[in-house]
This record gives C-alpha cells, sequence and structure tokens, in this order.
C-alpha cells in the first residue's frame, strides 16, 4: 500500500471528444479539395471550438499524501498541509455527497461534487492519514 491516494474526474469523455476532433480534422482535409469556401465559413471555426473544449475543461479530484492535501478543481486547485486539516464533513444524505474540509482555524474547505471520489473510499483514505471524518 502506497501513502498517496489520487483520484481525478474530468466532465464528459476525453476519448470521445479526441475521437470527434480527429474525424473532424480528416473530414476539413477531404472536403478542402472540392468545397474551400464551405470549410473555411463551417468547419475550421468547429475546429477551432472543438480544440478549445478539449483544452479548458477541468479537472476536479485530489491527491492525499501524508504532508498535504491537493484538491483540483479547474482554475482553483489548492493545497492544504494535512497538520492544518481538523476534521472531514461528509454529507451524503439528501441527494449527492457533499464534503467540507474543516481546517483548524476554522475555515471550511467545500470539494466540488465532481472532485470527490464514493464517500465510502474518501473516509478510508481520510481515516488511514488520520483525519476524523464527522457526518454533516
Amino acid at each position: 500500500m502506497t501513502s498517496d491516494f489520487e483520484y481525478r474526474a474530468r466532465p464528459g469523455n476525453l476519448a470521445l471528444s479526441a475521437t470527434a476532433f480527429g474525424v473532424l480534422v480528416l473530414l476539413t482535409a477531404f472536403l478542402w479539395q472540392s468545397v474551400p469556401g464551405l470549410v473555411l465559413l463551417l468547419l475550421i471555426p468547429a475546429l477551432c471550438v472543438c480544440f478549445w473544449q478539449i483544452v479548458v475543461t477541468p479537472v476536479y479530484g485530489l491527491h492525499l499524501s501524508p504532508e498535504c492535501w491537493h484538491i483540483f478543481e479547474g482554475p482553483r486547485d489548492r493545497s492544504l498541509p494535512a497538520r492544518s486539516i481538523a476534521h472531514l464533513r461528509v454529507c451524503d444524505r439528501d441527494g449527492p455527497t457533499r464534503c467540507t474540509i474543516v481546517m483548524t482555524d476554522g475555515t471550511e474547505v467545500k470539494l466540488h461534487h465532481m472532485a470527490v471520489p464514493d464517500p465510502t473510499v474518501l473516509i478510508r483514505e481520510a481515516t488511514n492519514r488520520g483525519v476524523p471524518v464527522r457526518e454533516g
């Protein structure tokens, strides 16, 4: 068993997006010989939008190590020192699981719902690292 735990999730499907981009590139190259105006008007902007969505789609998740907890939330990535975490609050009633990391100074760090793995896995990994878990 390693002392690190990592969970990452990405909305959508990267393989499907990359396949759609590849097919769109092939269609653009094929149609360039016969209808360059249509390619310039429709397919080039579609290629740009498809590529942009692949690049800017955020990755959510957690990387838990003995020294630090890294929270991946797209543009708002954070690192929290493990020694300053008071407890983890998990509320899995009333719909999707909501998790909050409570720091020793009282501040609360809410986790995005996509950044949280299965609650039992998160509870096991937190308790393995000495962080108490409370129901909220």
